[in-house]
């Protein structure tokens, strides 16, 4: 029973083989601000240190920058002219960054969450293995001991015959 759920199991995970990433490159602004060098800082550091920190520093500035672009199309409404076309050329050149650093940070997330389910996969075709391994001792053990059983029945029926 072990051993075939063992080997179901090697089955399924020998479906999920390593495939080289497809990492999304980093983007370089159009717009440079204080609020696109955070946001890129922090995706860079969730890649290298993923955590539940890393990723709220993410998360905060995503929201600064949307804090930005939400206040670029306001001015928009207010100025008119070069004025606006700036404020609107700003806003879009940050929502296309905004995007690609989105794109990147999920697939970012995703290699994150790979990685963990690959090894919680090893850890546990090696727990399958361990197991098997253990069965058959313990199958060999059994055995042993049935036939040192039987060789001793065996002996005393001997015994019997010849006295």
């Amino acid at each position: 029973m072990i051993l075939a759920t063992g080997a179901s199991l090697l089955v399924l995970f020998s479906a999920c083989e390593e495939k080289p990433p497809q990492a999304v490159e980093k983007p370089t602004p159009q717009t440079t601000n204080l609020e696109t060098s955070r946001l890129g800082s922090a995706i860079d550091t969730y890649a290298r240190t993923p955590s539940a920190e890393n990723a709220a520093d993410v998360d905060r500035a995503f929201a600064e920058l949307g804090g930005e672009i939400a206040e670029l199309d306001q001015q928009v409404t207010k100025v008119s002219g070069a004025e606006a076309t700036e404020a609107r050329t700003k806003a879009d050149n940050l929502r296309t960054y905004r995007d690609k650093e989105r794109l990147r940070y999920t697939e970012v997330q995703a290699r994150v969450q790979t990685e963990k389910i690959q090894s919680g996969a090893r850890d546990v075709g090696d727990k399958i293995e361990d197991a098997a391994r253990k069965t058959g001792e313990g199958i060999k053990d059994a055995a042993g001991a049935v036939k040192d059983g039987v060789g001793d029945a065996v002996d005393s029926v001997k015994e019997k015959v010849n006295d």
